[in-house]
């Protein structure tokens, strides 16, 4: 069960034609409830993470499913052919430039989704928040400046990507949108990919991702 979603996870990152992105600021008080991080705060352990992380009936529209088994690999190491371009090849890496400290993952599927169509996910993952800060700063440095790159794995992959706009709304303290959408807290990552199997990627619903920020927000010591 495990070897199927990861590949069919890995299979909508790497069989999309495009990659749709946009970069937002920090979201404002009103909208995800939330006041700057201290940047002392210790990365959130892996129970911590297992506690924030959704389970069956907590995102409304969507059905989670906790998963225990790693998400990535150690043949997942992922590396491009433009060094600008690495903050985005580093989100399917399991060596990215900032260390994950911690990493829980869930599949995650719109109820309206047919039976057949594959799962998408929300993967939480803890670093030091200078490195989340950074990694978010980089991300829309690259996001803004790579239109193609190419991306490769120990796995034995490569994959071409494209980058085009795509809007969407402010969620978190901090938060990104492509193929993938990233939504910071402090210095946690909540990662979310959504409707993959469409012609034209959907981020994640502002609502859900600012629920999950709450979530986050109360497990932090």
């Amino acid at each position: 069960m495990h070897r199927g979603i990861r590949h069919a996870l890995m299979f909508a990152v790497l069989s999309a034609t495009s990659i749709a992105t946009t970069a937002c600021g920090p979201a404002a008080d009103s909208a995800s409830g939330s006041q700057p991080s201290p940047s002392g705060q210790h990365p959130l352990t892996e129970e911590q993470l297992t506690k924030a992380l959704p389970d069956d009936g907590e995102l409304a529209g969507f059905t989670t499913v906790p998963q225990s088994l790693a998400l990535l690999e150690a043949e997942d190491v992922v590396t491009t052919d433009k060094p600008p371009c690495r903050p985005i090849a580093d989100m399917m890496s399991v060596r990215p430039k900032h260390q994950r400290r911690a990493m829980v993952w869930a599949t995650m599927k719109p109820n309206e989704a047919p039976p057949e169509a594959p799962p998408g996910s929300v993967t939480l993952t803890s670093h030091a928040v200078k490195d989340a800060e950074a990694w978010m700063a980089e991300l829309k440095e690259a996001l803004a400046d790579c239109d193609q790159f190419t991306a490769r794995s120990q796995r034995g992959w490569t994959h071409r990507f494209s980058v085009r706009p795509l809007s969407t709304a402010k969620a978190g303290d901090d938060s990104v949108t492509y193929l993938l959408t990233v939504v910071r807290t402090g210095g946690t990552f909540a990662t979310y990919l959504v409707n993959q199997d469409t012609d034209v990627p959907v981020p994640v619903p502002a609502s859900i991702a600012n629920q999950q920020h709450k979530e986050l927000r109360a497990v932090q010591p």
